[in-house]
């Protein structure tokens, strides 16, 4: 799945993610954590177990000043995949802050009452500034809309 795009507001909420996410404990540290379809889990682990791995991670920002939605499109180089996952950001701003801070995302299957380091995916962000950048944009829009309803 390359870039997407989405046209209006209900295409935006009929592609959320359909699983949770969450913060997790990893070594100490909160570290973003998106819960994904088992067997998809499952088919990710069996592709790059016990091999080099290097995944890219774009956050495409969309926002219309008052909604603020994130598709984290992660490009598993030299598997020939990729996954999006598109989060209402609004929502869970302490998840992109954790992202944003650790410059570390993890995956874990949705069937797992609760994630345990052996049964996660975790990745290091290529490029952690872009996490951070991501997170600013997003605060300010969050903190203006609500500014406006306080006015």
């Amino acid at each position: 799945m390359p870039k997407r795009f989405f046209n209006s507001l209900d295409d935006f909420k009929n592609n959320l993610h359909k699983y949770d996410a969450s913060l997790i404990d990893y070594n100490g540290n909160l570290v973003p954590c998106i819960y994904i379809n088992s067997d998809r889990y499952h088919d990710i682990i069996s592709k790059v177990a016990g091999k080099k791995l290097a995944v890219d991670v774009l956050l495409d920002l969309f926002h219309d000043s008052k909604h603020v939605f994130v598709d984290i499109l992660m490009t598993y180089l030299d598997y020939n995949f990729d996954e999006n996952y598109l989060f209402y950001a609004n929502d869970m701003p302490q998840f992109f802050e954790a992202l944003a801070r650790t410059g570390l995302i993890a995956i874990a299957p949705s069937n797992a009452e609760t994630a345990s380091q052996l049964n996660l995916l975790v990745i290091q962000l290529p490029r952690k500034d872009s996490a951070e950048s991501a997170f600013n944009q997003m605060i300010k829009i969050i903190n203006k809309q609500i500014q406006a309803h306080e006015n």
